[in-house]
């Protein structure tokens, strides 16, 4: 099974994490781990962190969400969630995370 996060710094202090697949029970921990020894490691002015990618998130998936947000904090760098599909953006917006994490809703896409 591939990976399901890849994390790359930027030329810009920004650490760019991006999420696929699926983010569930089954490999939310690397991906938290994953988070958690990046940021340790590069100490970030910015986490962005791109969910378009992202097909199914379930609560531990919320959970690398919040893991990277609350290293984030710990470190003062801002943190943004970009490209949520339409059914990732509604779970997170019933939980009250949209407005926490800045995610703007997905455009509609026009016939």
């Amino acid at each position: 099974m591939d990976q399901p996060v890849r994390v790359e710094s930027g030329t810009d202090g920004t650490l760019d994490i991006a999420l696929q697949g699926e983010i569930d029970f089954t490999n939310s921990s690397s991906a938290a781990d994953a988070v958690q020894h990046a940021v340790a490691q590069g100490h970030p002015a910015a986490i962005r962190v791109n969910i378009e990618a992202v097909t199914f998130l379930d609560s531990s998936g919320i959970g690398v969400l919040i893991v990277a947000y609350k290293a984030a904090v710990a470190i003062g760098a801002t943190y943004q969630v970009v490209g949520p599909r339409r059914a990732v953006y509604e779970q997170l917006r019933l939980t009250g995370l949209t407005d926490l994490f800045g995610i703007d809703p997905p455009a509609v896409k026009v016939p």
